[in-house]
């Protein structure tokens, strides 16, 4: 599941992925990103943070990271540039991210994995914007 929200006057995106992970929600995702870009919700060089917290059971697989990556970067390439900050606990949330990340720097965008909120939102140079809700 995913659950997700835009903070800073549409400047910060942030995600979190929590029970059952599986390949539609990070479509969705995408599609939401791309929405939210078109409709003047988030603004040029936003910043994104994505994190796991609870999570279940992984139902996403290396060629689901593959064919994501196709669609974000085919569809979503003219959201312009912005970064990336992934806080990640589990194992083969980590695993995948890896792929992701190699993936997306390839196309230029720039994305870090972390094990804390706080050095993710450091490297982003922002704030926490609810630490009472993400966390």
């Amino acid at each position: 599941m995913f659950e997700r929200a835009v903070y800073n006057e549409g400047r910060l995106m942030v995600g979190k992925m929590s029970d059952d992970i599986e390949p539609q929600s990070f479509i969705n995702g995408i599609f939401w990103q791309i929405d939210s870009w078109n409709a003047g919700e988030v603004k040029a060089g936003f910043l994104s943070l994505y994190y796991d917290a609870d999570v279940v059971s992984v139902l996403v697989t290396e060629d689901d990271i593959r064919n994501l990556a196709a669609i974000k970067t085919g569809i979503g390439v003219n959201a312009a540039a912005f970064r990336t900050a992934l806080v990640l606990r589990h194992p083969e949330v980590v695993r995948l991210a890896k792929i992701h990340q190699a993936l997306a720097r390839a196309h230029g965008f720039e994305v870090e994995l972390f094990d804390s909120l706080e050095a993710g939102f450091a490297w982003l140079g922002c704030d926490n914007p609810r630490p009472d809700f993400i966390k």
